[in-house]
């Protein structure tokens, strides 16, 4: 869920804020750790219309997640 949080954050720096690099957040030194928690379906339907899918692929990859195709197919 953390990833997917990563999708709707961008740069707080002033001087990157007007930059394309502000967004999406590309995660350094990070340590990945697996939660188990209990899905919940409704969260899910109001999230996933609003993520942006290349940003998605971009951190998961960075984060050594497995590999998702890159366009989503509907």
């Amino acid at each position: 869920m953390k990833v997917l949080t990563l999708n709707f954050l961008t740069c707080a720096v002033k001087a990157c804020k007007s930059t394309s690099t502000s967004f999406p957040l590309h995660p350094k030194d990070c340590e990945l750790v697996s939660d188990s928690i209990v899905p919940n379906p409704q969260l899910l339907k109001n999230v996933l219309p609003r993520i942006d899918w290349n940003a998605l692929v971009i951190t998961a990859a960075e984060v050594c997640l497995p590999h998702y195709p890159s366009v989503l197919s509907s």
